[in-house]
């Protein structure tokens, strides 16, 4: 990131982008100590999804409106760069390096020094076999393939 807050999407990621004529991205507060983005067409998916929940859904609304909060649209420039405001880099505590990581339909901004901390020490990486089985293993731990 640099001293305006600009930051250069890597090709690799900026290749994720469905319509290379359109640029537009949406950055949001994450759920943790990182920002959040999302291509406008993936955005546009949420939006339909919002729009499907009751205003009479108390908390629905509450989760909307606080998912929302603080978000912003920018357009990518020629060098594929964009802006974060002070809201959103204090929130995340961005000051130097970054970290962008693609994460399935989004892309993660991270402190590089926070991203550390989150990540699984080397030594304890063999649990995350148990958490990948939960996740994609259809067959469940306990069955015996036939």
């Amino acid at each position: 990131m640099d001293a305006k807050g600009r930051i250069v999407l890597p090709a690799r990621l900026k290749a994720r982008l469905p319509d290379t004529l359109d640029q537009r991205i949406v950055i949001l507060l994450g759920f943790q100590k990182c920002l959040t983005i999302y291509t406008m067409t993936e955005w546009e998916e949420k939006l339909k999804t919002f729009a499907e929940v009751s205003e009479y859904d108390e908390e629905g609304q509450k989760f909307i409106r606080n998912f929302t909060y603080g978000m912003t649209e920018e357009t990518l420039d020629g060098q594929g760069r964009f802006s974060l405001n002070k809201t959103l880099i204090n929130y995340a505590g961005l000051l130097g390096d970054v970290v962008l990581a693609g994460v399935g339909n989004r892309i993660e901004i991270w402190s590089a020094i926070e991203y550390q901390k989150i990540l699984t020490p080397m030594s304890e990486r063999s649990s995350l076999q148990e958490i990948a089985r939960g996740l994609f293993d259809k067959k469940g731990p306990n069955t015996v393939n036939e």
